[in-house]
Formats: C-alpha cells, structure tokens, sequence
C-alpha cells in the first residue's frame, strides 16, 4: 500500500525551526513505512515524541498497536546519547553496534533519528557528521530510508557552511520556511492521479480487490482525503481488514466521517426506477454523502470506491451498469473526486462487455495498482 518511491536507500536530512512542522514531516514518515508495511524505528526526544503522536492520531494511524506489535519501535534519543557517552564523547563504533542491533537485513525497515540533532545542539557537529557517515552507509548497504532532523535555531544555531556540510552528507535535504529540496522530493505524490479520475478494476477474488481498494483509498487518507465505500457487506468486510492490517484506525476514520461505508444495494434502491437509474435521484442520493465526507471543506477531494455498477452487471441489468458509469461522469463535473470501480471478472466472457465498460473510465487499474490510461 505504499505511496512512497518502492523500498530503496533514501537518507534525508531534514532542517527545521518548528516542532510542528518536524512533527508533520516526521509523522508522515512514520505513516508511510508502517501503511507500506515496513517497520519504522524513531530515535527521538519524549518532547518531539509526544507532538508526533499527536499528529499520528489525526491522521486516523493505529500507532499504538503498531507499538503493541512491534512493528514500530521508539527509543528515547537523549538515553541512547548518553549510552553512547564515553569519557565525554560520543562513540561513533557504539552507534554503529547499537543501529546494527535494530537493523535486520533483508527486513523492510526504515528509521528516523535526532542523535545528530542533539550533537549539533551541543556544537559537536563533528561527531553528528561523523554518526551521518556511518548512517549513509548502511542505509545504502541495506537499502534503508534513513530521516534525520537538525534543529536550525536553538543555543547553538547551524551557520550556513555547516548547513552546506550536513547536505552533503545526505542525498536530500528539506529546510522549513523554504521551498529549496536537494534531490528529490521527501515524499512521493500520495494524492497521485488528479480529480475526477475514474477508474476501474476487474478483479478475480475479494482478496485481490481488497487489496486494490486498500491501497486506493489509503493513498488518499495519507494525503488527507476522505473516503466513500459502496459496497457489498463481504467486500466492505475486505477492505476494512486490508485497511486495518496497515494500521489505519478505522473507528477513528469512521468517527470523524473520513470513512463512509454504505450498503451497496440499499443505494441502489434510492435511485432505481423501473430497472435504469433514474439522474435526479442518483444526484440526492450522492450529494448527501460527498458533502458528509467534506465537512464544509473548499476543495475537497473524496476517494470513492463503488461497486453498484458491479452488483447491476451480475444481475444482467448491464445497460443499467452503463447508464450508472455515465452518472457518475455527469456527477464528476460538479463535484472532485477520484472513482475506482469493481467489476467480478467472473462476469465477463472473455472481453465481450468489457470494452464498453472501459469507455466510461479514464484508468485502468492493474494487479499491482498501477493505473493505465485508457483514453
């Protein structure tokens, strides 16, 4: 489910004034390895600790379990220092030794750490530099993201040379207060297609599809978009389950309406006339959801997963399944959101139908999730 570049060596050096803003930008790097699976180690102080907890239960992360399970492993950055506090110097073969121990080969796996921070705060930048080289290293050996912060106020406030100094010592740096990023950008973009995509996936178990719809909607809740689920009780089971075994909270998403899980049958009964869906009540039916979903916020951009084109297609009611395709395009003019649609493969013989389906989308989603434009 990741939304980020696949696992790869990424060491990030990240400059900050604020605590808010590095409690962001850690959070979301903490969200991103454990939706993604991987397991994230922090290295950090209780202060910096207790505000990213903070920003992780707002975006809906079932952290607390992902501690439970081992899956996310907090360490206290000013215990481990002082650990590796020797004499009154910092050992920089103790912190080899120490990452090691938390770093399991072929294990995915990434880490943020403030030892350096706390080095540079000191005035050691010496020592921070030399613990970045070690970090460089093995986050390219073992093909790690690596995310280290440097506060740039403080007692001891990072000079320009020194600044230019720690950006060497990474492949990306990030500086709060300036749109200036060395290398790529930290994070890829989880919004990923724009509004008013519409797409589909034919799919061949509820395995498969919950995966797929997982990944969907939980790129969306890592960029702060809600979602609506049209589905059959068997598939919404799915799809929680694929949600909840990427530590998203879904008691908390339902709660805060970012998640809308309705029946897919009894929202086709709303609009239903005759057997075609009839356009002014399909609009009645939607808006209420769309704008329960948005909460009075400009520019809200839903995640949607529907699947009444599917239960209408089984039903041999395929004109009908057509003329929904069509609505939800109609629909897509006057409100933004990205649409995924399921059709059960076992419904189609061969291609026939499926090249009329495919005209109302604009993607095609494959097995991995990659989206294929279609036109």
């Amino acid at each position: 489910m990741a939304v980020s570049a696949s696992q790869s060596a990424h060491h990030v050096a990240g400059l900050y004034r604020t605590d808010d803003f590095l409690a962001g930008r850690v959070a979301s790097f903490i969200t991103e390895g454990l939706t993604s699976g991987e397991q994230v180690i922090v290295l950090a102080t209780a202060s910096h600790w207790a505000a990213i907890s903070e920003r992780l239960a707002e975006t809906g992360l079932a952290f607390r379990r992902a501690v439970t399970e081992g899956q996310l492993m907090l360490l206290d950055a000013t215990e481990v220092l002082d650990g590796l506090t020797v004499d009154g110097h910092v050992s920089v073969d103790g912190f080899r030794a120490a990452l090691t121990r938390f770093i399991v080969p072929a294990t995915r796996q990434r880490v943020y750490g403030e030892l350096v921070s706390l080095l540079a705060a000191r005035g050691d930048l010496q020592t921070a530099l030399a613990i970045e080289a070690v970090g460089h290293e093995l986050a390219h050996i073992l093909r790690i993201p690596l995310l280290c912060g440097y506060h740039l106020g403080g007692e001891q406030p990072l000079m320009p040379e020194a600044i230019r100094s720690i950006e060497v010592a990474h492949d990306r740096t990030w500086i709060e207060g300036t749109s200036e990023v060395h290398g790529d950008s930290l994070t890829a973009d989880a919004v990923g297609a724009a509004a008013r995509l519409h797409a589909v996936r034919f799919y061949e178990s509820r395995e498969s599809l919950a995966r797929i719809v997982g990944k969907f909607l939980g790129e969306g809740f890592l960029a702060g978009l809600p979602a609506i689920v049209i589905a059959t009780p068997e598939h919404r089971d799915a799809i929680k389950q694929s949600l909840s075994a990427h530590y998203f909270d879904i008691s908390r998403l339902e709660a805060a309406s970012d998640l809308i899980i309705v029946d897919a049958v009894d929202m086709l009964s709303r609009f239903m006339v005759d057997g075609m869906p009839d356009a002014a009540r399909f609009t009645d039916a939607m808006i209420p959801l769309i704008e329960l979903a948005c909460r009075g916020r400009t520019d809200c951009v839903i995640r949607a997963y529907g699947e009444m084109v599917d239960v209408l297609w089984q039903a041999g009611q395929t004109a009908a399944a057509i003329r929904l395709e069509m609505l939800w395009n109609q629909l897509a003019q006057t409100h933004l959101f990205a649409l995924l649609c399921g059709y059960s493969m076992g419904h189609f013989y061969k291609d026939v139908g499926q090249h009329e389906v495919r005209q109302q989308h604009t993607h095609l989603v494959s097995d991995s999730g990659q989206r294929v434009t279609l036109h």
